[in-house]
């Protein structure tokens, strides 16, 4: 039997698409790491030729019973053989506390008296008896298993010329580590048109109770039609990238949304999903959470749909290869406190070729990082606030849905749900779509508020303690926009309680609970946050049930919720490695405390807070980066804070050598792949060492005490410095470092100084500094302040020339005439006073001296954008020297030399800049004054030939001749069509990314 079931499998079965491939275990379950979706068939006795006695026997059988527990199985089916007598295993696992639905096949006539003796003894409530062989059972099973399930999926794609086509997309997805696990791909089948007489009672339900649990009611046209403006601006995008790749770069084409909770945008986002997916536009809408969003496995799902197209020939007339543009979407809780991510997701989307517009639902307040990108702009804001007249035109097109099944509402009854909502919001409470979703369907009269509605009917349906305590953990977790996983729920005697939950599902069903279902793992939720808040917000004024519950220290609504969440964070089940994300996301998210950056909710009581930190499991303190690294920021915030957190300097001086210790700590904790990097850390430890030394000033602590710290605090940051000296972070931290220096050493000043000036002035441009642009100004200006001080206007008129003396010549001439307030990026000066610097700063006294090199290139880049030769030799003057020649530059100078025709030297510069970016994460970008290959006269873009090679790895190759027959990677899908086969002579253009030089066609935008 083993030999059979490790035999291949074809990987478009029925069968493997659902399940994944079979993985025999023979060993200890806990050192195998499974792929997201298989089969696992754990092997009690391991192989024929393990050993079935001793203690590693004893345990691999142990832990394989032990997965039963682990995985939450709702049902149980055990196949009985020659004997129905009830397995020893089994038992023990039920004295234990497991507990599952019960299935027994077996065609033996005793089956039926022993298990129903074993029922009595074991106080089981019901076991379900099959009367079957169990090979005649498995047949069976397995007919209805993939009975239904082995239709092809078929795909609305638009051809080049605007045609609607089907194509096949079966089989297409990884069956071990599927993508659409994680997201939903619109199939054609979804997309035919319904007429409102078509939707059942039932469809119209499952639309108001979740908006994402059909396609039907939008197919009908059923969601109402709130902002046709945002619809057109994603169409607009869509055929922008649908003229050609990047055929109008000057607009982004992501977008966000920002949204009040429960405001409608899951409703909102889907009816988008719905019109492109119609359109022809492949369209991904990313599932409900926990999972990680990875960019590499889109372009690899995408790149296999564009092969399928060609290989369908849906083009077969067009003279070019055509890719339709996607669009993908993501709902506010994919990417809430991670909006950096978000940007890094675009950014890899688009090298690896895929062409697609990005849409990303926020809160009603955007994250700078959205705000300030380049890559994303704001498509629409979703608020409950309505019009008398909108409500009216909701109520004539919701009842064309409802008068078919006779549940239409009158004028004068939408007239009255909306004077009550504006009452209701008056007072606070801003519901309007979540209060309509439950009175449309009769179960909501508005007579009361919907947080006492809610309450009302939490009351009379949960009578189990265990039932009620678990429905306050959902929504505490609900209130953080994240599933309850099933591990977290409060332990039962007699029953487990997410079956009772499952049972009392209808009965609650005012508070959205729904399950969530992971390839393995099975969670809880509540279908809006705002549920979950209005449930706890009513506990809090409950003081029996609140005193039943075990929160009658609650000191507000929100401390409640605080409670409800510190008896989760303290549940031992957090130690386990399935939970240790979810365990992190306490430290990184739910307790985070920076009121800097949005992190204030908990800040009242930040006491209880860090205390509930502390006593979470150890192994989080011993093992988890993150951990450590995050709740050493908020006692550091805290610490920083003196405005909003009142306490004396002793108790400063506590939370910031704790947060040092946590912080040295995490450094020597092995780092894995998603852990928290040394950067980050010794950025952050560094922060700490400053705050620390200015308290343990104040406190009149011994100067040497003060030097050390400062010390301490300046090879955290160099070393920070040298790993990524492109990190805007970093950058900030060290140019404050040198500042600091510079201060309290004269003899310093003057090199420091200008060293800041060069990295803020070097920084300031590029398009992730956009938001630190501010404060790097200041530090720019507080740098130039010091420079000018320390040298003195009698620097700049001293006839003996020094390195100082010429500096401060070009330094005068580049503040000349400018009010020494105002924070200047470099490209804001005024070009006479930039050009006049330039020129002061080529004086030979200056020609090695680094820091004047660099201020003069940063200029010339400003002043002179296409004098590749000077840029170059500016550079190559840095190559070699004590000076930090970061990334960034290296990837400048890798540019200017194919600029300046020296291909195989850029080739080189390149091939140690990839292994570089795998090595570790840079934020390096090509300025855009480079970013093309330009011609002689540096002003047109150059021609170049090429031979196309056979293509690798999916990856095409060309030899362009030029570049002294060096083979650079291009997209077939940007050439005409039957242009690029082996052997083929194209012509095109060169542009440049961080992983070197790409062909494009000559007609690229």
């Amino acid at each position: 039997m083993i030999e059979n079931l490790e035999m291949s499998e074809p990987i478009d079965s029925a069968l493997v698409r659902r399940r994944g491939f079979v993985q025999i275990v023979d060993g200890d379950p806990r050192d195998v790491v499974l792929p997201p979706r298989s089969m696992p068939l754990l092997l009690l006795n391991g192989r024929a030729s393990s050993t079935s006695r001793g203690m590693a026997a004893a345990a691999r059988r142990i832990n394989m019973l032990q997965e039963l527990t682990r995985r939450s199985v709702k049902q149980l089916v055990i196949l009985c053989g020659p004997s129905p007598t009830v397995p020893d295993d089994f038992d023990a696992l039920w004295s234990d506390g497991f507990r599952t639905s019960l299935t027994v096949v077996s065609d033996d006539p005793d089956a039926q008296t022993n298990w129903s003796g074993w029922l009595q003894t074991a106080g089981a409530q019901a076991i379900g008896l099959h009367r079957d062989h169990p090979e005649q059972f498995c047949r069976r099973l397995y007919s209805e298993f993939v009975s239904a399930r082995g239709e092809r999926q078929f795909l609305r794609i638009r051809s080049i010329d605007g045609k609607m086509q089907r194509l096949d997309v079966s089989g297409l997805d990884d069956p071990e580590h599927p993508l659409l696990g994680a997201f939903q791909l619109l199939a054609d089948s979804e997309l035919a048109p319904l007429m409102p007489e078509d939707l059942s009672v039932s469809d119209i339900e499952t639309f108001f109770k979740d908006a994402a649990g059909s396609w039907r009611p939008y197919a009908a046209g059923m969601p109402w039609q709130r902002d046709e403006t945002s619809l057109s601006a994603v169409h607009r995008a869509l055929r922008r990238l649908d003229r050609g790749p990047r055929a109008d770069a000057s607009e982004a084409h992501n977008f966000f949304i920002t949204a009040e909770s429960g405001a409608g945008a899951t409703t909102f986002i889907r009816r988008i999903a719905f019109d492109t997916a119609s359109h022809g536009y492949p369209t991904l809408i990313a599932g409900r959470p926990p999972f990680s969003p990875n960019a590499t496995d889109v372009v690899h799902f995408l790149t296999r749909i564009l092969e399928r197209s060609r290989e369908e020939d849906i083009n077969p007339s067009s003279e070019r290869l055509y890719e339709a543009p996607c669009v993908i979407i993501f709902d506010q809780s994919h990417w809430e406190g991670r909006e950096d991510e978000a940007i890094t997701f675009v950014r890899e989307l688009d090298r690896g070729g895929r062409r697609a517009v990005i849409i990303v639902v926020t809160g009603p307040y955007v994250n700078l990082t959205l705000e300030g990108s380049v890559h994303f702009r704001h498509l629409t804001h979703l608020t409950h606030e309505v019009s008398a007249e909108q409500a009216l035109a909701l109520g004539r097109h919701l009842n064309k849905y409802l008068s078919i099944h006779g549940s239409t509402r009158s004028e004068g009854d939408w007239r009255g749900f909306y004077q009550a909502s504006a009452v209701q919001a008056g007072q606070g409470i801003a519901s309007f779509w979540i209060a309509l979703s439950f009175w449309v369907q009769r179960q909501f009269d508005m007579g009361e508020t919907v947080q006492s509605w809610i309450y009302r009917r939490f009351r009379e349906a949960v009578r189990d303690a265990e039932v009620g305590l678990a429905i306050i953990r959902i929504a505490a977790f609900s209130t953080e926009r994240q599933p309850l996983p099933d591990d977290l729920l409060p332990q039962s005697v007699d029953w487990p309680v997410t079956e009772k939950l499952s049972d009392l599902q209808k009965d609650i069903a005012p508070l959205g609970l729904i399950r969530v279902r992971g390839e393995q793992e099975r969670y809880w939720a509540m279908i809006h946050d705002l549920l979950g808040r209005y449930l706890l917000t009513a506990l809090f004024y409950d003081d029996s049930a609140k005193e039943q519950y075990g929160f009658s220290s609650a000191q507000n609504p929100e401390h409640l919720r605080f409670l409800a969440l510190r008896e989760l964070s303290s549940d031992r089940a957090l130690e386990r490695k399935s939970l240790r994300e979810i365990a992190e996301s306490f430290a990184v998210n739910i307790f985070k405390i920076d009121p800097g950056h949005g992190r204030a909710t908990f800040a009242p009581f930040w006491r209880e807070v860090l205390s509930a930190l502390d006593e979470m499991p150890r192994s989080l303190w011993t093992t988890s980066r993150p951990f450590l690294h995050h709740t050493a920021v908020s006692r550091r915030r805290i610490a920083a804070d003196r405005e909003q957190f009142h306490m004396d300097n002793e108790e400063r001086a506590d939370l910031l050598n704790r947060a040092v210790r946590d912080l040295e700590f995490a450094l020597t904790v092995h780092a894995t792949d998603d852990a928290e990097s040394d950067m980050n850390l010794l950025n952050s430890l560094a922060h700490a060492y400053h705050d620390l030394a200015n308290v343990e000033t104040e406190r009149g602590a011994e100067r040497s005490i003060v030097e050390r710290l400062l010390t301490n605090a300046r090879e955290r940051t160099r070393q920070a410095y040298a790993l990524n000296p492109d990190s805007t972070f970093v950058i900030e931290t060290y140019a404050r470092d040198l500042i600091a220096e510079a201060k309290v050493d004269p003899s310093l000043a003057a090199y420091n100084a200008i060293e800041v000036l060069n990295i803020a002035y070097a920084t300031m441009w590029r398009e992730n500094a956009e938001r630190r642009r501010h404060a790097l100004g200041r530090l720019a200006d507080e740098a130039l302040e010091i420079l000018l001080t320390n040298l003195g206007p009698e620097s700049a008129k001293n006839e003996t020339e020094s390195e100082a003396s010429a500096i401060a010549k070009a330094l005068h001439a580049l503040k000349k005439g400018i009010d020494n307030n105002l924070r200047l990026g470099l490209d804001e000066y005024p070009p006479e006073n930039r050009i006049r610097a330039a020129e002061l700063l080529a004086k030979p006294i200056l020609l090695g001296n680094p820091q004047a090199i660099r201020l003069r290139y940063s200029l010339t880049c400003i002043d002179q954008p296409y004098s590749f030769p000077l840029q170059l030799e500016l550079l190559q003057s840095l190559t070699g020297g004590t000076s930090a020649f970061s990334p960034q530059m290296r990837l400048e100078y890798a540019v200017l030399l194919h600029q300046c025709d020296r291909h195989f030297e850029a080739d080189r510069q390149f091939r140690d800049l990839r292994k570089l970016w795998r090595r570790e994460d840079h934020y390096v970008e090509v300025p855009d004054r480079i970013r093309w290959l330009f011609g002689k006269d540096g002003t047109s873009r150059r021609q170049v030939h090429a031979t196309v090679t056979a293509s690798g790895e999916g990856r095409y190759f060309a030899k362009v001749r030029e570049f002294g027959n060096l083979a650079l990677v291009f997209r077939p899908q940007e050439f005409p069509q039957g242009s690029v086969r082996p052997g083929a002579i194209i012509r095109g253009q060169v542009s440049f990314g961080h992983n070197g030089p790409f062909l494009r066609p000559l007609t690229q935008g």
